[in-house]
């Protein structure tokens, strides 16, 4: 699904969103900024960049896969969007459980 920036047809930020889809179904209850998602989240030789993982977790908010928490400490920490009802997490099933891989072998 492309948005106005073009995130959703770089290929590199849509391996970004296959990444973390399948890292939110193994930890639905994880959340952390940009930045320490960029540095703890993927366990791959080639990580992705902050600015890459910025843009998969807009994409993925624009779906409502991910919502962003504004904390008292001015910074955003992103995690999988909870469901109005009984607070599960919302099944992410927009998003297939495999795809591309990280290092960009196709």
């Amino acid at each position: 699904m492309p948005n106005d920036s073009g995130e959703a047809d770089d290929p590199d930020v849509t391996t970004v969103v296959y990444q973390l889809n399948i890292y939110l179904r193994g930890h639905p209850n994880s959340a952390d900024t940009a930045e320490g998602i960029a540095r703890w989240w993927f366990d791959t030789p080639l990580r992705p960049t902050t600015e890459q993982v910025s843009a998969a977790l807009r994409w993925m908010q624009a779906l409502g896969v991910v919502e962003a928490l504004h904390a008292a400490d001015g910074k955003v920490r992103y995690r999988l969007r909870r469901s109005a009802g009984d607070g599960d997490p919302r099944d992410a099933a927009s998003f297939p459980s495999d795809g591309p891989p990280l290092n960009g072998a196709h």
